[in-house]
Parts: structure tokens; sequence; C-alpha cells
């Protein structure tokens, strides 16, 4: 009976420490259930809440595409405000008043909502107009895109094949019999002026890096890759051809005839003038061409037919950020007549 009575307290003790170990397995498999089910519910509102963000911010950069439409309809009676009146403490009369003279605006920063736009509006003519390049203005844009002096001749030619309406090579060039149908997706050239920048990419030689900046490679084994820094901000296919000097920045000043570092500088310094004990900024873009050289001296006269100091065509950029997430509107658009019309749109993260 005693030993009965043992082997049922022993049966018993593992029948409880057995159940004991279930629920210990059962709890720990429901908090592992639960703790999966929290880490879902947390990526899905992180996720949830980033394209939440992502929208608001794709609104704001389209707002920003029409804010620059209102700069622009402002600008035509931006110089007309007169001392004291109101408007001049406006937000936008300083943007305004710039694009009244000519001049770029470039990162104006504008709150909105729970995000911000941050705008660029930039006359198109800024760029030289890649389709009316001629050999010396593509040898100068080459060298101020440090592409290797021995690499001009071969992309130069390249280029005029490309554009040229016949289909006979120039020597080191590219027509569509002898090399584009060769390759293994071939395709035929153009024949006609390009249409973006970005087709550049498509003629013999042309590379990212020569068109963004970055690494060339060598034929030298010995020689390690030649770092440029491009070629893509200083081409545009707008435009006359003429380079607006009130917008152009300093690296496009210097595709200029004769137009060096120190020129280019100076050409900027001026044009930007010098803000008074008071804060109050003159106005110092340059009027028209005479006025150009006639505030900088020893300019290269062979200058006077590349230049302008007016557009109507614009580069406008506009980036809406919502809590660090951001979205990109990119258009060229042409402003005339109090209306503002899009010539080429992109849109990107």
């Amino acid at each position: 009976m005693k030993k009965a009575q043992a082997v049922f307290s022993a049966y018993s003790d593992t029948t409880k420490g057995s159940a004991l170990i279930v629920v210990v397995w059962v709890i720990g498999l429901l908090a592992l259930l639960v703790s999966s089910f929290t880490f879902d519910a947390h990526i899905e509102a992180r996720i949830t809440s980033y394209y939440r963000n992502r929208t608001k911010a794709e609104y704001l950069a389209k707002s920003g595409i029409e804010m620059a439409e209102l700069l622009m309809l402002k600008s035509l009676k931006a110089n007309s405000v007169t001392e004291g009146d109101p408007e001049q403490s406006e937000w936008w009369y300083e943007y305004s008043k710039r694009l009244a003279e000519g001049l770029p605006i470039r990162g104006m920063v504008h709150p909105l909502g729970s995000g911000t736009i941050t705008l660029d509006i930039v006359p198109e003519p800024a760029r030289r107009n890649v389709n009316l390049l001629k050999e010396d203005d593509w040898e100068r844009c080459l060298d101020v895109g440090e592409v290797p002096q021995e690499m001009w001749g071969n992309l130069i030619a390249a280029f005029l094949d490309w554009t040229d309406t016949d289909d006979t090579p120039r020597f080191n060039g590219a027509e569509t019999e002898d090399y584009y149908s060769k390759l293994e997706s071939p395709y035929q050239t153009k024949n006609g002026p390009l249409d973006t920048v970005g087709e550049l990419l498509l003629v013999k030689g042309f590379t990212k890096a020569i068109l963004s900046g970055g690494l060339i490679e060598t034929n030298d084994v010995n020689q390690e890759p030649i770092r440029v820094s491009g070629i893509g901000d200083l081409l545009t296919t707008y435009g006359d051809g003429k380079v607006n000097v009130n917008a152009a920045s300093q690296r496009v000043l210097m595709t200029l005839p004769n137009v060096d570092e120190i020129f280019a500088g100076a050409i900027i310094e001026e044009r930007e003038g010098v803000t008074d004990t008071k804060g109050k900024k003159e106005n110092t873009s340059y009027r028209d061409v005479n006025d150009l050289f006639a505030r900088i001296p020893g300019l290269d006269q062979a200058v006077r037919g590349y230049v302008t100091t007016d557009s109507g065509i614009y580069r406008v950029t506009s980036v809406g950020t919502v809590h660090g997430v951001k979205r990109t509107v990119w258009c060229i658009v042409r402003y005339a007549n109090k209306q503002m019309t899009i010539l080429q749109w992109r849109e990107e993260d």
C-alpha cells in the first residue's frame, strides 16, 4: 500500500511538472506571437507613415511649381514697387525682384503646413545650348568638365555625326552603318538636334562620368582612372545659344571665349552686388550687354556675341520635404504673356 502511494505521488509530481512546462511553453509562444504582431504593426505603421509623408511631400513639391508661377507674375511689377510700399514686406518681394533683375533664385525655403518647399528658379539660358555648340565651344566645355584632352576629338566628331543630316562618318566619328548598327543592342543615329541633354549618352564615347562626373577608365593598365567633374551642368537644349550672364554659374561662364576663373568670378561678384549697413541690397544685375562690358574691363569682345541679360525660359526645381521624406519635381517652363507653359517635366525621389 505504501509502495502504491509512493508511485502515485511520483506520478502526480511528474504530471504537475509536465503541466508546468506546457504552461511555460504556451506562455512563451503567446509572448512570441504578441511580439510578432506588435513588430508587424510597428512596421506597417512606419510604412504607412512613410507613404503618407511621401504623398504630402509630393503635393508640396507640386505646390512649389505653382509658387514659381506666382513669383514670375509678381516679378512683372517688382521693379515698380516704391520705397515704403507695404508689398516690400511680403515674403515674395525679394525673390520676385531677383527674377525681375534677371537673377536666379537658388535655395529658397518656404515652410508650408508640416513641411517645407525648397525652390530653385534659374533662367535656362544660364547654360550652353548643346545643339548650337561649335567645335571650339565644345573644347571649352570639355576643358571645364575636366575631360582628358586626348578624348576631345573623338567626342566632338561623334556628336557632330549624331546631329548632322548625312550618313557619312567623320574621322573618329560614328554613323549608323559603321558603328551603331553593330552594337549588341543596335540603333540609328539621330541625324538631328538633341531633345534632351541626357540623349548624349546614346552618342559614341559619351558616358555617365563625362555627363555627370565620375571616374573615366584609361587604356593604360598602369594608370589610375581619371576623375572628371562632367559637362551636364553646362548644357541645355533650350534657348538661342546665348548665355544669360545674370544667371550663369562660374563653370558656364568659363566656357565663353577667354573667360577664365578670375573673369568669371568678377562677373558673378559684380552682378550680385553688396548689401549696405542697413541691409539693403543694391540693384547690380547687368542691364544689357553694353553694361556688362562697361563694368568688366578687359573682357574679350568676342564674348559679346555669346551673351544676353534676359530670358523667358526657366528651369524650376521644387523639393517638398515632410519629416525627412523628400520628393522632387523638376521642369523647364516658358513664361510669356503672364502665362507659364511647361516644356519638360520630371518627378523623382
